[in-house]
């Protein structure tokens, strides 16, 4: 489906604001008819143009009638009255309908504001909960300064481009047509005079459009990669400046906002062309219509009271006519913004949605890999290779290996970050697939080699996603992953708000909270993913004691490059491309002297 049909499709579930918009936005336009063809009357019996309609018309749904009846009225308050009187009541009459024309435009563009901010947040909304469920290697494979400019300048685009242009894509025409309906009502032959040009105009106005849509979504694309840019440079700001990058780094950022610019002033230009050519072909337009419409009315062929109100209605139909163009061209940027934003919601989840799942609330035996493969979409190389593994309750379970030989991903798996390609993971005896993933992740409990902690503060980082839970039991895990004597040093203690990633903690205060967090959530499963690895000596020794706290009388998966954090694990499971080629107690495999005991000499060495 079109992007833009799949857009107006959505707009559905607002169809309450809807109704009530279009309803508002008709009394509108017909009540903006109504105040000028009040001036016609005001106009021509008031200073004599018209003689007074002496007997009361019949009134018909058509403008003649309409005027002719306006006429009598007029004329009779003022042969009863005063001229004055009746200039006054008209001009009371003609504020009082113009105050309730206004009126009918304020709840018209009341009713639409709440679409549009009900729009803006459920579609960031879609695009946030779709992107949490893609699969781990769609972000290795997409750069996030992209997605965050998806999400934030593309929605806005949407929002500008295409919801708020909803106004002038109904309300605009909607003037149009019935002003040119008032047009043929007055006289044909000059409204087809009208027609002839509109043909021509929306043929230009549609060239535009579709050059304007391309464009657009190239600029989106680089805004998208300067966000990705600066991403990057505060990612990387010590290296930059260790390598002196800085100037480097300040040149290549501005060469690309150059080019942005200017693509984006190629943009602009285009739609702002619309409201000039618009207006342009429109005053050409009346001007050939007051022509030839002056000589039918000094050949009589046109009373002048009625060429009048042509004039009128033709005059205030040139500006809905160029706002329904530009509103025209601004939906066409949005709709390069929206095809951005649906290509990511088109990208199938690597978690889609479980509805008949288990539930499963305990571990009680064993874990088996039964002859697992695994190979990232679009390779064909297995990462993990026929493995066959059994990981008994209370025990722990070091995977050694070089790097990429697929610890980490054997380790993922049983999380169902990824799904196995074949073969099956199995948790006393069933299936995870066939688990809940929710109930799946919260018996396994994870520690990675790059602490994560969130811009809040320490009790809310240690208590993340665990509901409601006391300071106490905070407290005491932080005691039990030995971080409690430097959290309370923190300026407001446990209510001191961490930076971004906890950048005013060291590695090792990051790691001490995260390990916190991992003994409050209480996981029987527990996965050390390098943990250790990025510590210094000191940091090191004390984080090593906070995990060993940790993994007592749980079962422990540690993935580890260092043997003296595994020496005393139950079994040492080897790893080389993907394939498991050793198995044993560290004495064991040191006793066989294969792979394990040269990488322990080595490592000695």
């Amino acid at each position: 489906m079109d992007d833009l049909k799949k857009f107006f499709k959505s707009l559905l579930r607002y169809r309450g604001n809807i109704t009530l918009n279009i309803v508002f936005n008709v009394l509108y336009v017909l009540t903006s008819a109504l105040s000028i063809t009040m001036i016609v009357p005001f106009v021509s019996v008031l200073f004599g143009m018209v003689p007074p309609v002496e007997t009361p018309p019949e009134f018909s749904f058509n403008v003649n009638s309409v005027l002719q009846n306006a006429y009598y009225y007029v004329g009779q308050y003022q042969q009863r009255h005063s001229t004055m009187g009746a200039l006054i009541v008209l001009s009371i009459s003609f504020v009082g309908v113009t105050c309730v024309t206004n009126v009918f435009r304020y709840f018209s563009l009341f009713f639409l504001c709440n679409l549009r901010s009900a729009l803006l947040r459920d579609m960031r909304t879609s695009f946030y909960a779709h992107m949490m469920t893609l699969p781990l290697g769609y972000f290795s494979e997409k750069r996030k300064g992209d997605l965050l400019s998806r999400i934030n300048s593309d929605v806005g685009e949407v929002e500008y481009g295409v919801a708020r242009s909803l106004q002038g894509a109904v309300m605009e025409p909607l003037f149009v047509v019935v002003f040119v309906a008032g047009l043929f009502m007055i006289n044909w032959q000059l409204s087809l005079v009208v027609l002839v040009v509109f043909p021509p105009m929306m043929y230009v106005a549609g060239k535009i459009g579709a050059s304007l849509k391309k464009k657009s979504k190239r600029v989106q694309g680089m805004l998208g990669e300067m966000v990705s840019r600066v991403e990057e440079s505060i990612n990387g700001l010590r290296i930059i400046k260790s390598f002196n990058l800085i100037e480097l780094s300040e040149k290549s950022f501005s060469e690309q906002n150059v080019r942005y610019v200017q693509a984006l002033n190629g943009v602009l230009r285009r739609r702002d062309l619309a409201g000039p050519l618009t207006e342009m072909m429109l005053i050409l337009l009346a001007l050939g219509v007051m022509l030839f419409g002056g000589i039918k009315v000094m050949g009589g062929g046109l009373n002048a009271d009625m060429f009048v109100l042509f004039v009128l209605l033709l005059i205030k139909t040139i500006s809905p006519a160029k706002h329904a163009v530009a509103a025209f061209y601004d939906i066409q940027k949005g709709r390069a913004a929206l095809e951005r934003i649906y290509a990511v919601l088109r990208e199938p989840s690597g978690e889609p949605e479980e509805k008949d799942g288990r539930r499963k609330s305990t571990f009680e035996k064993e874990i088996r890999y039964e002859d697992v493969s695994f190979h990232y979409e679009g390779s064909d190389k297995d990462v993990v290779d026929h493995v066959n593994l059994v990981l008994e309750k209370g025990k722990t379970y070091a995977f050694v290996g070089a790097s990429g030989a697929g610890k980490t991903t054997t380790a993922d798996l049983l999380s169902r970050f990824y799904e196995v390609s074949s073969g099956r993971v199995t948790m006393d005896g069933v299936d995870i697939r066939q688990i809940r993933r929710d109930d799946l992740r919260e018996l396994v409990g994870t520690v990675s080699q790059f602490p994560f902690v969130w811009r809040d503060t320490v009790a809310a980082n240690i208590a993340f996603g665990l509901g409601n839970v006391s300071r106490e039991q905070i407290e005491q895990a932080a005691k039990q992953a030995f971080a409690h004597d430097f959290i309370v040093q923190l300026p407001q203690g446990y209510d001191t708000v961490l930076g971004d990633n906890g950048m005013n903690l060291s590695g090792g205060q990051r790691q001490r909270i995260v390990i916190a967090r991992a003994i409050l959530k209480n996981a029987p499963i527990l996965v050390l993913d390098e943990a250790t690895s990025a510590l210094d000596a000191e940091s090191e020794i004390k984080v090593q004691q906070a995990l060993e706290k940790l993994m007592q009388g749980r079962t422990s998966v540690v993935i580890a490059h260092r043997i003296s954090t595994i020496r005393n694990a139950d079994c040492i499971v080897v790893f080389e491309d993907g394939k498991i080629v050793e198995q044993g107690t560290h004495s064991q495999l040191m006793e066989k002297g294969g792979g394990y005991a040269k990488y322990v000499n080595l490592q000695t060495l």
